[in-house]
């Protein structure tokens, strides 16, 4: 139950990032979303920034086990192109939102907490990044794969267009075509 209740938290902190962006979070807005009290939040998240942290941790802990699929369905390079490919659910506010809350220091009450966050969105990006980069041995190619997948990723959080779909697969076919 404790799992459940800690989970529909983390669920209603994701999903008024995604809606509203940082702004709208509050210890008291997120307790409602998520269907409990303020007293049962701060059971599992004694403030707003183990809040923050545990929604970090989280990602951190999902973009591995996707990462670990993806490594699986498609190998290690096509799986972190595809990785960087937008979805259709939202992802885009609640990550910049996240990104940005973390960034600003707007999750936090002190210093220490800036660089646990800091540490876990750098963490984040390396599960994504680290299977890829143990498969691919030239560096220089890996960095292209790296670099193509976190400008589609980024571009798609700040809304630009999307890359032709033939386009995009021929890119992908080159850039992994030239692992070694």
């Amino acid at each position: 139950m404790a799992t459940d209740t800690r989970h529909r938290i983390l669920r209603a902190l994701r999903d008024m990032l995604a809606r509203s962006g940082n702004g709208s979070v509050t210890l008291e807005a997120v307790a409602a979303e998520a269907g409990v009290s303020k007293g049962g939040l701060l059971y599992h998240f004694p403030s707003k920034s183990a809040l923050y942290l545990g929604l970090l941790a989280d990602v951190r802990d999902t973009v591995a086990a996707e990462m670990a699929e993806a490594v699986a369905r498609s190998g290690a390079a096509r799986g972190f192109l595809e990785y960087s490919e937008p979805v259709e659910d939202g992802e885009e506010g609640f990550f910049t939102s996240l990104i940005a809350a973390v960034r600003t220091g707007q999750n936090s009450e002190n210093d220490e907490s800036d660089a646990q966050a800091a540490q876990l969105l750098a963490d984040i990006f390396r599960a994504w990044e680290q299977p890829m980069r143990d498969a691919v041995t030239d560096p220089v190619q890996a960095e292209n794969i790296r670099l193509v997948g976190f400008g589609l990723y980024f571009a798609a959080l700040t809304g630009l267009p999307p890359v032709d779909p033939a386009v995009l697969a021929a890119l992908f076919d080159r850039l992994v075509a030239g692992q070694h």
